[in-house]
């Protein structure tokens, strides 16, 4: 009896832990993997609004995002960080800061809050959304704080809700598309400040880019609050917080759901919103990969997605407490099927370039995105051993800067999803030739679109200058100042690039070269394919020849800003779209 009863024991013990661990992932995987996709009935256009996106699936080849008309589509954009819940002040002993823009739309119509060094980012405002369109952009990765949309637990902010509507509504004017993005970085700002003195090899930290989670969702208990190795994320307060989340501590990831349903469910018809990315830059916390990402990561993704699709792909579990990687979600009743996903990898990939879990799928929700983060030489491994050695004398990435790219692909392959470079940037200056350069140019070949980190930022952190398209601002005086500097003319005129917004053949080929305003496309058409659309910024001023299979000469318009969008209808065969070297115009300050 006592033999009959340990074997049941040891048994029921092999099954919880198999279906706590990879046996129950993978067996849920497997289910994903057989389950038919879910399809929209009907895609409503919000009046003035863009057309639906959604990610087409074509036999032999990575997925993609695509329009209505099944042409492949090129986001190009920035990240404005001017809605995120940023630390501000100068008096650094005090760490639970107000909001420092003002959060009620009103105090942006026809008007733009005053900048301040007080503050890493400027206020977002319309002109910045038209200077964007002005680039050639056609979307805009917007973040948004968890702090700000549920500030106190179970109440979310109407008043911070309509002001990421006013800029979609911005967005949408400007026929840009949105990105919606939950963005976070070392957790929260409520990680508290270093005990003096900090601890051996530990630094005080500067509250100032901690940005995410409500102070009532970050549990540090007691952790000190100090980085190690010069590293944000390497802090004992960050790593308790992130594992508490992971872990679903006190609820709070049940929370960030219900806050991510109620984004959509404002935004559930709305078709100038892409979609959502839903977590930004996750960190494993005390966790270590390849399960982190598999088993508390992504399977935490599924129940996103299971909560605001109906999608039901998991196992029903129960809420409140640790979920486990079979568990799925509730249907919280959003039932929005039309949106893009968007779902970044761990954070590890981005200093590794390299996948850093098994690639299971995810979700039978078919509009999925896989988000990478290109930093090649800028927090990949060889730039974090050696911060001064030049990005083209690295011995890592072993395959350049192909690799991150070569092997996004293939993850996104075989969880389902289309690639997309959900940020991306390096400091402004002399690299620009050759880091910026080199990850558009990857881009091209990939043909993956991007958000550039970022459109503005005040003063930088440490020794570094601030990233973004334009200058700083003056960082020696708290003084009331304008949203920038000068616009930087290299990198604007790197960003603001000539490509193919749509096209019918999936595998075109293109290449653009900013020192001289020169533009080849190669493509593959049959006659009655719907067109492809290039978008040619108002800077590049070379003229428009075609050749090949194409049917009469290309529709030339002109944009408000000067740009020019160019159409060209195939004809039955290869054709090619060509613009001649001419000089770039600058850019006004």
């Amino acid at each position: 009896m006592r033999r009959t009863i340990a074997r049941a024991v040891a048994i029921v013990v092999v099954v919880v832990i198999a279906a706590f661990t990879y046996p129950g992932a993978i067996l849920v995987s497997i289910s994903v993997h057989r389950t038919p996709a879910i399809m929209p009935s009907a895609f409503p256009v919000t009046p003035g609004g863009l057309e639906w996106l959604h990610v087409e699936h074509a036999p032999d080849m990575t997925p993609f995002i695509a329009d209505q008309q099944g042409r492949r589509v090129l986001l190009h954009g920035a990240i404005p960080a001017g809605l995120i819940d940023f630390w501000s002040g100068t008096d650094y002993s005090v760490t639970d800061t107000p909001p420092y823009y003002p959060i009620n739309p009103a105090a942006y119509n026809g008007k733009c809050p005053a900048n301040s060094s007080a503050i890493a980012t400027p206020p977002l405002c319309e002109d910045d959304i038209k200077r964007m369109a002005a680039l050639g952009f056609n979307s805009v990765r917007l973040p948004m704080s968890w702090s700000l949309l549920e500030p106190a637990r179970g109440k979310f902010s109407q008043q911070y809700l309509d002001r990421v509507a006013q800029v979609v509504g911005w967005a949408r004017d400007a026929g840009i598309y949105v990105i919606l993005d939950m963005h976070q970085n070392a957790y929260s700002r409520y990680v508290g400040r270093s005990a003096q003195p900090p601890l051996p090899l530990g630094t005080a930290i500067s509250l100032r880019y901690y940005t995410g989670a409500p102070r009532w969702a970050t549990f540090t208990d007691g952790l000190p609050s100090e980085s190690y190795a010069g590293q944000r994320e390497v802090n004992p307060a960050v790593f308790e917080a992130t594992t508490s989340f992971w872990y679903n501590r006190a609820g709070i990831q049940d929370e960030y759901i219900a806050t991510i349903a109620h984004v959509m469910s404002r935004f559930k018809d709305d078709s100038t919103v892409a979609g959502i990315s839903i977590y930004n830059e996750p960190f494993p916390g005390w966790n270590i990969s390849p399960g982190f990402e598999d088993l508390l990561l992504f399977p935490f993704y599924r129940r996103v997605i299971d909560a605001i699709t109906g999608a039901r792909d998991g196992l029903l579990c129960p809420t409140g407490v640790f979920m486990p990687a079979p568990c799925g979600y509730r249907d919280l009743g959003v039932h929005d099927v039309r949106h893009l996903v968007f779902l970044d990898t761990g954070l590890l990939r981005e200093v590794t370039d390299l996948p850093t879990h098994l690639g299971l799928p995810v979700s039978s929700y078919p509009n999925l995105v896989l988000g990478i983060h290109a930093y090649t030489h800028v927090y990949t491994i060889d730039h974090l051993i050696d911060q001064k050695a030049p990005p083209d004398k690295a011995g890592y990435p072993w395959g350049g800067y192909d690799q991150s790219y070569y092997w996004g692909e293939r993850e996104a392959r075989a969880i389902g999803a289309a690639l997309f470079v959900t940020e991306f940037g390096n400091e402004p200056g002399r690299l620009d030739s050759i880091e910026l350069a080199s990850q558009l140019r990857e881009q091209e070949i990939h043909l993956t679109g991007f958000a550039f980190w970022t459109w503005m930022e005040n003063c930088g952190g440490g020794n570094s200058p601030p990233y973004g398209v334009f200058d700083g601002i003056d960082c020696r005086t708290a003084k009331p100042q304008p949203s920038s500097g000068c616009i930087r003319q290299q990198r604007a005129t790197m960003l603001a690039r000539v490509y193919p917004e749509a096209s019918s053949d999936p595998k075109l080929m293109y290449r653009y070269d900013s020192s001289n305003g020169s533009f080849t496309m190669r493509a593959n058409g049959k006659f009655g394919d719907p067109a492809t659309v290039v978008v040619v910024p108002s800077v590049v001023n070379g003229s428009v020849t075609v050749g090949g299979a194409v049917a009469g000469e290309p529709s030339i318009a002109q944009t408000g800003d000067g740009g020019r969008i160019v159409t060209v209808f195939p004809a039955g065969g290869e054709f090619t779209l060509n613009i001649a070297a001419a000089p770039v115009a600058p850019f006004k300050c």
